[in-house]
């Protein structure tokens, strides 16, 4: 991705795959928030097979604001040229995936605490 390359499903799987290890292990010591693009729901069918009852948050926000956040970031492996073919990879979460949708325009505390409070309901 540093590169401007997309990644493709056979360069996610492994990154998937040790993101739901991860996960399971730490649903086991009490509970973990991860964050990674599970762009996809063959994405996030394979971190629930990891860890059954694991619920998403999908951040969403306008194209435009995506953008300026991208661009003003510093050192991040993703550069914003490859927003285009993120937003077009994207399958948001369907009816029946534990999970919840939160707009990014807010803050990042906010924007967490909107998370964490929309979550409750996951158990």
């Amino acid at each position: 991705m540093s590169a401007g390359i997309p990644l493709d499903d056979d360069d996610r799987w492994p990154w998937l795959d040790a993101v739901g290890e991860r996960l399971a292990a730490g649903r086991d010591a009490g509970g973990v928030v991860l964050a990674c693009s599970a762009l996809k729901r063959a994405y996030r069918d394979r971190l629930r097979a990891a860890c059954p009852g694991v619920a998403f948050v999908h951040l969403v926000g306008s194209r435009e604001l995506l953008a300026e956040r991208a661009a003003a970031r510093t050192d991040h492996f993703m550069p914003p040229a490859l927003l285009d073919s993120q937003l077009d990879t994207l399958e948001p979460l369907e009816d029946d995936e534990d999970g919840v949708t939160i707009d990014v325009a807010g803050d990042p505390s906010s924007i967490a605490a909107s998370a964490e409070e929309s979550l409750r309901t996951f158990g």
